[in-house]
């Protein structure tokens, strides 16, 4: 592996990255409230649908990620040519079909989901600009996928600050009129997202053949490279599917709080979003983790890699049960910047205390699941999340409500349960060895 490759070195600038998109999506919210209720209510039913692309994007991208990485740890330089012009190239077909879609069947999909009647002309507006242009999102994210693989995270946390920045701008020119600009609304902030997004793909574009010296062009698909497409479907459809699989639970999972009132809605809403803040670091170190492990497992190192994993793992361990329990013990004063509702307050302190159970849970899942999937280890990963989240979680959830009347806590244990048990597994993978064997160079 190479020596450069550490995992604060690493995962500092996920961490940032992450934090700037998910400051970005706020930011957005709050500048469209100032313009209109209805503009806030319409880009997020969009943006709704669109989500869902990125998680489709994945199978290809999750693939490139983990190639690039092992073949980087090998020093199959050569090869990196063919897998960046394959993995680019498929991602650009596959989201060209889905932007036609999109701008195709957007109206119904709108009414499918029942937007009223009043929204689906705003709706529509943001999906026809951000949608028909989703191919550069698409592009976007299998190039910062090679980037992160090579071991250098800081461009891409750079380039999220400046995408911040460029839609900021663009959201209070196309909103407000300064200087006598146009307002344009929904379609302004529209214009900024794919503005913002397309400089950011020449930017990734041009690092990738300038600084990792990788070259994509078509000539590396003569002869089509069969056996690098099937290897990439093995890694990314899994890869993708427990995503995917999750997003619906969760769906399912909110319709049966739905039956529980609206301040429970909201109770729901306020603890996620300070739990988000939880495992922010975690996310980041588990990315950190997959890309160290692919590049050794690469360079042929498997015997070191469990050492590394644990050590990521007790780091993240630490950070977690700090930030837990110092959450649960002050919750009653930080939810009180959403709501002074006692109703919500009571019933927030008793999920924080249960939510230290689920982040335990988490962060094993998260750093043993990504570091699995860098060791190409990306099957069992999958078979057990998809299985335990609707067994489980799902289950669960529904016996505890509707049966027992727990409520939200009944959510949460349901959510513990889940994460205690896909844990236990993967921690079982680790220890037993079952995840060496499974590169793909």
């Amino acid at each position: 592996m190479n020596k450069k490759l550490s995992v604060t070195g690493l995962a500092w600038p996920i961490f940032i990255e992450i934090a700037l998109f998910m400051v970005m999506g706020n930011i957005d919210v709050i500048m469209l409230s100032r313009y209109s209720q209805n503009a806030v209510a319409a880009v997020g039913n969009a943006n709704q649908i669109l989500s869902l692309t990125g998680l489709i994007f994945s199978v290809i991208t999750a693939a490139t990620g983990i190639l690039f990485a092992q073949h980087l740890g090998a020093k199959n330089h050569d090869q990196l040519n063919v897998i960046a012009s394959t993995s680019l190239f498929g991602n650009l077909i596959f989201s060209m079909i889905i932007s036609a879609f999109i701008m195709m069947f957007s109206r119904q999909i709108l009414i499918l989901i029942n937007v009223p009647a009043d929204l689906i002309p705003i709706s529509l507006e943001y999906m026809m600009i951000v949608g028909g242009l989703i191919f550069i999102f698409s592009l976007s994210m299998t190039l910062t996928s090679m980037i992160k693989s090579s071991g250098n995270t800081k461009p891409v946390m750079f380039m999220a600050l400046l995408m911040n920045i460029l839609n900021i701008i663009g959201n209070y020119i196309f909103l407000f009129g300064p200087f006598g600009m146009p307002i344009l609304g929904v379609a302004g902030v529209a214009i900024s997202t794919a503005f913002a997004r397309t400089v950011a793909f020449v930017f990734y574009f041009y690092y990738v053949k300038k600084v990792l010296n990788v070259h994509i062009s078509l000539k590396h698909l003569n002869p089509f490279p069969k056996e690098l497409v099937k290897k990439m479907l093995h890694i990314g459809i899994p890869s993708a599917l427990e995503p995917i699989s999750y997003q619906m639970s969760q769906v399912v999972i909110f319709s049966i709080i739905n039956t529980l009132g609206i301040w429970v809605i909201n109770t729901r809403m306020y603890v996620q979003t300070m739990v988000m803040f939880v495992y922010l670091a975690v996310l980041a170190i588990s990315q950190a983790s997959q890309i160290m492990v692919g590049h050794m497992v690469g360079a042929n190192q498997e015997d070191d890699v469990k050492r590394v994993v644990y050590k990521n793992l007790r780091i993240s361990l630490a950070i977690t049960l700090s930030m837990s329990i110092l959450l649960a013990i002050f919750n009653r004063y930080i939810i009180t910047i959403f709501t002074d509702d006692t109703r919500i307050i009571e019933l927030a302190a008793t999920i924080f205390i249960i939510d230290i159970f689920v982040e335990i849970g988490r962060v094993f899942n998260l750093v043993l699941i990504s570091s699995a999937k860098g060791a190409g280890d990306v099957r069992y990963p999958a078979y057990i999340g998809i299985a335990s989240m609707w067994i489980v979680c799902v289950g669960l959830s529904f016996l505890l409500v509707r049966w027992l009347g727990l409520g939200l806590a009944g959510i949460w244990i349901a959510l513990a349960s889940d994460e205690a048990l896909r844990s236990g597994l993967m921690l079982h993978r680790w220890q037993s060895d079952r995840w060496k064997g499974r590169k793909f160079v």
